[in-house]
C-alpha cells in the first residue's frame, strides 16, 4: 500500500510538471490576461489600502445616524480638503526639496570626498594615513556606485509614480463601492460554499481581515508619527531637506524592520556632508524616535507585535522585491500573513480529516 501510494505521488508531480511546461508553451495566450491584471493591480491595491484606513470612519459615522453612502461622500471631501492644504502649505517646500536633492545627487560623491580629507587633519586621524591605502578613494567610488544606483532607482520610482497617476482615475470609484457594500462579497463567497465549510471559512476571512486591518492601520499611524518626530528633530539640527528625508523615512518604515536602515541611508549621506556632529545628532535623533514608537507608541497601536521573525521578514521582502519591485516590497509582509493564515488552517483540515479516518483506510477517493 505504502509503494501504491508513492508512486501516485511520484505521478501527481509528474503531471503538475507537465501542466507547468504546456502552459509556459503557450503562454502567449496569457499575455492579454497578464497586461490586464497589470492595469488593474494598482487600481485594487490602491482601493484595499484606502479601504483599510477610512472604513473605521465609515463605522463610526454610521454609528452617529449618517447614512453609509453619504458618510463616504463626506470622508471625500475632506480628503479633498486636507489634498488641497497639503498643495498649498506643504508641496512647495517638498517639491524644492526634491528637486535640490535630485539636482545635487552627482555632487554627493565629491562633498564625502572632502570630507573624508577634512576628518585626516583632525587630531584623532593624525596618525592614521588614509591616502596610502587608497580608503578614500574606495569609498568615494563606492557611494559614486552607490548614488548612480539610487538615481536609477528614484527614474524607476518616477515612471511607476506616473503610471501610477494614469490609473489613479479609477481607484476612487473601487474604494466608494468597497465601502458601501463592506463585507458583503464575503458574505456571498461564504454563502455558494458548502454548508460545513461555512463555520470555518467566516473564522479563516474574519482573521485575514483582522490582520490586514491591524497591519495597515497600526504601520500607517506609526510611520505618521515617526515621521513627524523625525521631521522635527532634523529642525532642531538645521539639516538640509529635513521634509523631504522625515518623509521618505516615514514611508519606508512601513516595511518592518529594515525600513528603519533604509530611511537612515540618505539621511546620513547628507548629514555627514554637513559635519560629522550631524551625523551624532541625527542618529541620536532616529535612536529616540524609533525607541519612542517601538516600546511607547507600538504596543498601545498594534496591541501586540507581529508574530514574524525578523529574518523571515528580511527574506520575504528580498524575494518579493526581486520579483515585484516596488510593489513586491510594499505588499510582502501583508501576503505572507495571509498566505500563513491559509496554509495552517489548511494544516489543521488535513490533520484533523486524516484523524477522523478510520485506522488502515484510504482516504474517500473523489466522486466522479
Amino acid at each position: 500500500m505504502q509503494v501504491g501510494t508513492f508512486y501516485r505521488a511520484c505521478i501527481s508531480i509528474i503531471l503538475i510538471l507537465l501542466i507547468i511546461y504546456l502552459l509556459h508553451k503557450v503562454q502567449f495566450l496569457f499575455e492579454p490576461l497578464v497586461l490586464a491584471f497589470n492595469i488593474v493591480l494598482m487600481p485594487i491595491l490602491f482601493s484595499i489600502f484606502f479601504y483599510y484606513l477610512l472604513r473605521p470612519i465609515v463605522g463610526r459615522l454610521q454609528k452617529w445616524k449618517v447614512p453609509r453612502a453619504v458618510g463616504i461622500l463626506l470622508i471625500y471631501a475632506v480628503l479633498a480638503g486636507l489634498l488641497v492644504l497639503f498643495f498649498f502649505l506643504v508641496w512647495p517646500t517638498l517639491q524644492k526639496q526634491t528637486y535640490d536633492f535630485v539636482n545635487s545627487l552627482p555632487q554627493l560623491a565629491n562633498d564625502v570626498r572632502q570630507q573624508i580629507n577634512q576628518l585626516q587633519d583632525q587630531e584623532l586621524f593624525q596618525g592614521v594615513n588614509l591616502n596610502d591605502s587608497s580608503l578614500t578613494d574606495r569609498l568615494t567610488d563606492y557611494l559614486s556606485d552607490a548614488i548612480n544606483y539610487v538615481s536609477d532607482y528614484i527614474s524607476g520610482a518616477v515612471s511607476f509614480i506616473t503610471t501610477f497617476a494614469i490609473v489613479i482615475g479609477t481607484a476612487p470609484i473601487l474604494l466608494y463601492y468597497m465601502l458601501k457594500q463592506d463585507r458583503a462579497g464575503c458574505r456571498k463567497l461564504i454563502r455558494s460554499m458548502p454548508r460545513n465549510w461555512r463555520h470555518e471559512a467566516r473564522k479563516t476571512l474574519l482573521e485575514i481581515d483582522r490582520i490586514l486591518s491591524e497591519f495597515i492601520l497600526g504601520r500607517v499611524l506609526l510611520c505618521f508619527l515617526l515621521g513627524a518626530m523625525m521631521y522635527g528633530g532634523f529642525l532642531l539640527v538645521g539639516l538640509r531637506y529635513s521634509l523631504l528625508l522625515a518623509i521618505f523615512a516615514a514611508i519606508v518604515n512601513l516595511i518592518p524592520y529594515i525600513g528603519q536602515l533604509i530611511g537612515m541611508v540618505p539621511v546620513v549621506i547628507v548629514a555627514f556632508i554637513d559635519s560629522p556632529t550631524t551625523v551624532i545628532w541625527v542618529l541620536l535623533i532616529n535612536l529616540i524616535a524609533q525607541n519612542v514608537e517601538s516600546n511607547l507608541l507600538g504596543p498601545h497601536i498594534y496591541g501586540r507585535k507581529l508574530d514574524i521573525h525578523p529574518v523571515t521578514t528580511i527574506l520575504t521582502i528580498l524575494i518579493a522585491g526581486s520579483i515585484g519591485g516596488i510593489v513586491g516590497i510594499m505588499t510582502a509582509i501583508p501576503l505572507y500573513m495571509i498566505t500563513k493564515v491559509l496554509a495552517k488552517k489548511l494544516y489543521n483540515f488535513l490533520i484533523h480529516r486524516r484523524d477522523r479516518l478510520p485506522e488502515g483506510s484510504d482516504p474517500p477517493s473523489a466522486p466522479t
